[in-house]
């Protein structure tokens, strides 16, 4: 089994941000923006209510305050107000999810807070805690391999370590700057490589040919990646003909 999650909710007033009505279909868990970096509360609304109708786990997805940078921009800030984001963020859109009469299953940092986290040890303590301090039985959602894993069970969250499927790896695990050419693969062929190469080998090749190990529960992607409608169909089909079952990550971690 394995977990599809997807970064959704993004448009933000007039303004739309990606395809969620097609792409939700596809994915098992969605990571729904909470108005700081994307998102506001009748998109946060609209797609929960989607993430209903079609059966897939809803997780929260914080931000930094700064719309205009699309929250990957670092902003200095001290890990109790990161803290403070964070619980402001979660408790909204848990709000939302519980009034939709569904549970709030995850929490996944967005942007520049992954960075942020892995450079100062108490920011990435500050996400954790936070996520705790909401409720105890969400899922903390990041990358493979790297300290933020350790950070969150250390304290007793229950973590998912995730696999991006249209992302670039450095060698050291971590995601290669969007600011560099490559960054973002959005070819639905080499894609569909990465998938297999995952499933089949738990490897990922990095950037510079690297071979590198990555345990994972769920595979991320993004929903404005461009083609991200063929990219998920795609990754479904290549599950599908692996025979793996997708499952919300509850069910896996």
């Amino acid at each position: 089994m394995i977990d599809l999650n997807c970064d959704m909710g993004e448009s933000f007033g007039s303004y739309k941000m990606g395809n969620d009505e097609e792409i939700i279909q596809y994915i098992s868990s969605a990571n729904v923006a909470c108005g700081f970096h994307a998102g506001d509360p009748h998109v946060m609304r609209k797609t929960v209510s989607i993430a209903k109708e079609y059966g897939v786990a809803v997780g929260a997805h914080p931000g930094l305050p700064d719309l205009m940078g699309f929250g990957r921009r670092d902003i200095d800030i001290s890990p109790q107000e990161l803290k403070d984001y964070f619980i402001y963020q979660i408790g909204a859109l848990k709000a939302f999810v519980e009034a939709a009469g569904m549970k709030l299953q995850h929490v996944k940092q967005h942007g520049a807070l992954l960075k942020m986290g892995l450079e100062d040890e108490k920011l990435g303590l500050a996400m954790a805690e936070a996520t705790k301090e909401v409720s105890t039985g969400l899922i903390f959602v990041t990358h493979s391999g790297i300290s933020l894993v350790d950070i969150a069970e250390n304290i007793g969250l229950r973590v998912a370590k995730e696999a991006y499927a249209d992302r670039a790896y450095n060698a050291d695990k971590t995601l290669v700057s969007r600011k560099l050419p490559g960054s973002v693969i959005k070819d639905p062929e080499k894609i569909k490589m990465r998938i297999e190469q995952l499933i089949n080998d738990g490897t990922v090749t990095t950037i510079d040919n690297k071979i590198i190990e990555l345990e994972f529960d769920t595979i991320a992607l993004h929903g404005d990646t461009p083609g991200a409608s063929e990219i998920i169909k795609t990754i479904r089909k290549k599950l599908s003909d692996l025979r793996i079952s997708i499952k919300p990550m509850a069910e896996i971690c």
